[in-house]
């Protein structure tokens, strides 16, 4: 494919009006106090982030584990329904999220009367959502599982999905006024406390304690939709205050077509590609579902459980890649931009050790906490190789999140879309329908995912190396 520059047209370097953009590495304003391009300063920007993911992947393995102490019915029908939510919600985060990218451009360049306008067409995206999202949840809900999930998951998804904008508007507009200019911090700290408040109001709903009703598995999808409501308030009032009125133009609500459409140009690649990867897989754990016994589905949730208490630190780490690349990228700084990939390729090595002693060496005491009391030894034995083949598909996970997040920084987001769609359709969808119905094993799926992401690495590296080369000068957006 040939370079892609933001405007989605042209050559690497250009901009729309085919005038190259001035940038250069003295305009770049420091995130932290630490050396450009450092472990340290990669360290100081993810790690709120880190704690953030954390506790959004904590918020999923806490309605996991709370539904199965209440019934692995329960939890096996959050398993099969959820990743409908997430087809509905990342794919659309992947959009909305852009607003960081352009924050965190507009920051390093120095325009920080853009950076309000920017966040408010992405609420407005989030807002446009609701509607299709309401009808989705309410009618087509039903016929998105199978047979044997579709009474406890129906109303864990009319719950969810229409909730989705919230979330959309709270982590990847509102949030990324924050992260974009690296006050990672504050983001996280609000993250903490409504997790903690949604695992609070899981326990009391899904039960039923004190004068609440017992709601059962419906009862963790309205303690997360409640929770979201508290986040978004802490982030909008001071998003809102007069000093972020005057420099950022943060009370500028009106819509502004070329910032929503640059977003969307940067945005919609990535997005696209996520939409059809997650459809594929929520439609895969339904035909998994139907074929595996109910005792091997739970495995492979219980593994899928395991694989977000580590992803959380996989992902803040990416995350504050992207916030460093996209102000280097804006400011022209191609030196910090090489310096950094070294920083995040020694920052995940120890994590990558650890995970493998959590997922693969010692797995017990994880094992312990999500599994409940469910204690044969085919259980187990199903769980280990699940355990490990999960190890090998996040180690590999890990290395593309952080050469997607360069690369959308750098507005190559349609290289990113074709190579998603082509190694996971191919090497992990059309394999797996036949193994799961060949095998009646879930560990099917998981190893040909390992092997797709295995195949992603290579084809991202190349294509980070060949931007790092060519050094280009950004477009002006």
């Amino acid at each position: 494919m040939d370079r892609t520059p933001v405007s989605g047209t042209g050559d690497l370097g250009s901009s729309p009006d085919g005038s190259a953009a001035i940038a250069t590495s003295q305009f770049m304003n420091p995130l932290t106090k630490f050396t450009r391009g450092s472990v340290r300063e990669l360290w100081a920007i993810s790690w709120p982030l880190i704690i953030t993911s954390a506790a959004n992947m904590f918020m999923l393995v806490g309605d996991r584990i709370v539904l199965m102490y209440y019934s692995t019915d329960s939890f096996n029908a959050s398993v099969g329904a959820l990743p409908w939510v997430w087809t509905a919600y990342f794919p659309l985060l992947t959009i909305v999220s852009i607003a960081n990218v352009l924050v965190g451009r507009f920051n390093g360049t120095g325009e920080y009367e853009k950076i309000g306008p920017a966040v408010w067409q992405m609420v407005w995206l989030s807002a446009m959502l609701f509607l299709p999202l309401g009808i989705g949840g309410l009618y087509v809900a039903p016929h998105l599982l199978s047979s044997n999930l579709r009474e406890l998951g129906t109303p864990y998804l009319r719950i969810l999905l229409p909730s989705v904008p919230l979330s959309l508007a709270t982590f990847g507009a509102f949030a990324s006024f924050y992260t974009g200019r690296g006050k990672t911090s504050f983001v996280s700290i609000v993250s903490v406390a409504s997790n903690l408040l949604n695992l609070l109001l899981d326990i009391t709903l899904v039960f039923g304690i004190g004068p609440f009703p017992e709601c059962g598995i419906a009862g963790a999808a309205l303690g997360t939709v409640l929770s979201q409501f508290v986040a978004v308030a802490f982030f909008v009032v001071p998003f809102l205050r007069k000093e972020n009125a005057e420099k950022f133009n943060s009370r500028t609500t009106r819509f502004n077509g070329h910032l929503f459409l640059s977003c969307l140009r940067i945005g919609l690649p990535n997005g696209f590609a996520a939409f059809v990867n997650y459809a594929l897989w929520s439609w895969i754990t339904q035909v998994m579902a139907c074929c595996v016994s109910a005792e091997n589905f739970t495995a492979f949730g219980v593994s899928q459980s395991a694989f977000y208490c580590i992803l959380f630190v996989v992902e803040g780490i990416s995350l504050g890649v992207g916030i460093i690349v996209a102000n280097a990228y804006g400011a022209g700084d191609w030196d910090v931009i090489e310096k950094n990939g070294k920083s995040w390729l020694k920052l995940s090595a120890p994590v990558f050790a650890i995970s493998f002693l959590l997922l693969v060496a010692y797995p017990k005491p994880l094992m312990a906490i999500i599994c409940r009391n469910i204690e044969t030894d085919s259980f187990y034995g199903m769980l280990r190789t699940m355990m490990l083949l999960t190890w090998i598909a996040m180690a590999s996970e890990s290395m593309n999140f952080n050469l997607r997040q360069a690369l959308t920084a750098f507005g190559d987001t349609k290289f990113t879309m074709h190579v998603n769609l082509v190694a996971y359709a191919g090497a992990v969808i059309i394999p797996s329908y036949f193994l799961l119905r060949t095998t009646r094993n879930a560990a099917s799926l998981l190893g040909a995912e390992a092997i797709s992401h295995a195949i992603m690495v290579t084809i991202y590296a190349l294509r980070f190396r060949r931007w790092l080369r060519l050094r280009p000068i950004p477009p002006k957006i």
